[in-house]
């Protein structure tokens, strides 16, 4: 019983110092980036990433309650031991969150509705530009099998001039961006998979 409990208080450790992570990550997209004349920012804003990191926290909290109910339980009802995968599946939301906010972080994408060109500019300082109706040789969207608690967690991956290019698809939650995502989905054949956890 005391491994047991001192397992559950690392792992709640864990959690507590990665949300902590994940929340400061939120305020440092917010800040303004620098604009460029004629484009728009495709990025999530700082008010859906606040919603995304707040709904998957709760998604991990309810995962970490289940997982200690399920082991205290599991020592008595066996059975019980069914609900560890569901228990484990939502503390492993914070994971796809990390990766998901590091991807809306570290790239810029800027969008031209005049001329639908596409800037994509990473912290690296690589640069890719491409036309959104001329230059895509492939697109798809990999999507986790649900949503959970209105977070729906996957990404488009764009092939242009044989670079791969990833969007989470927390960007498509910002109004703003509705012109750039409707451009894509009338002008291509977007290809779906699902996984459990669509990592970039």
């Amino acid at each position: 019983m005391q491994k047991l409990l001192l397992i559950l208080l690392l792992v709640g450790v864990l959690i507590y110092f990665i949300s902590r992570k994940l929340q400061a990550v939120g305020k440092s997209l917010a800040v303004q980036k620098q604009a460029k004349q004629g484009y728009i920012l495709v990025d999530a804003g700082s008010q859906v990433v606040n919603k995304v990191i707040k709904n998957t926290l709760f998604s991990v909290g309810i995962g970490v309650v289940l997982l200690v109910i399920t082991l205290v339980l599991a020592m008595k009802v066996k059975i019980l031991l069914i609900m560890l995968p569901i228990s484990l599946y939502l503390i492993g939301q914070l994971f796809l969150l990390n990766n998901q906010l590091k991807y809306t972080k570290d790239q810029q994408v800027w969008f031209n509705p005049a001329n639908n060109n596409v800037l994509v500019e990473w912290l690296s300082g690589q640069k890719v530009q491409f036309n959104l109706l001329r230059d895509i040789q492939q697109i798809r969207t990999v999507k986790a099998v649900q949503k959970n608690n209105q977070v729906q967690f996957g990404y488009y991956e764009i092939i242009v001039h044989n670079n791969q290019l990833f969007l989470p698809l927390i960007i498509e939650e910002n109004q703003v961006n509705n012109r750039f995502f409707k451009t894509l989905k009338d002008n291509y054949s977007i290809k779906g998979k699902t996984t459990l956890f669509p990592l970039i």
